[in-house]
């Protein structure tokens, strides 16, 4: 018996500061947002899911790159309480290390960082993960340093890849 899990709902970004971040993911990458930015109190319900205790105030926005409002999303977080220094990560770590994004055209897309200052830290690379299957990957780090994989599915026009 399986669980009966259907698909990703979303991940969680936590960023040391909301504005900058959200600009990022809005202005530079193109996110659009769901509904509107909010903040709020972490109440009991939150503070257990987050695995937080005491006050906890929070501001957030959920990003989506699709036109279905249904599709996974960007769940972007500030704790506006806790103003932590960021983590570098790298991908050998437990826990989540990176972000795959999917973009039609990788050279635009590396034009359009460029044109934003968005430093590259790797790549481009293409990368044959099986036979028939390609993508070409550029990585980059978000404001926070959370590694960003876009990639780009040269033999597929549409699905997941």
């Amino acid at each position: 018996m399986t669980l009966g899990i259907t698909h990703l709902v979303h991940a969680n970004v936590v960023c040391t500061d909301f504005d900058r971040s959200f600009d990022f993911y809005t202005r530079v990458l193109g996110a659009r947002l769901l509904g509107q930015v909010f903040e709020f109190d972490a109440g009991a319900d939150f503070q257990a899911i987050l695995e937080v205790t005491g006050s906890v105030r929070c501001k957030a926005a959920l990003l989506t790159w699709s036109d279905d409002d249904a599709a996974t999303y960007l769940d972007l977080l500030c704790f506006l309480d806790e103003r932590g220094e960021p983590v570098h990560r790298t991908a050998r770590q437990p826990g989540l290390a990176r972000l795959g994004l999917r973009v039609r055209d990788l050279a635009a897309t590396q034009a359009r960082l460029r044109e934003h200052g968005v430093p590259v830290t790797a790549g481009p690379v293409t990368l044959t993960p099986m036979p028939g299957r390609h993508r070409h990957v550029l990585t980059i780090r978000d404001p926070d340093g959370t590694m960003l994989n876009l990639m780009e599915f040269p033999e597929l026009a549409s699905g997941r890849g």
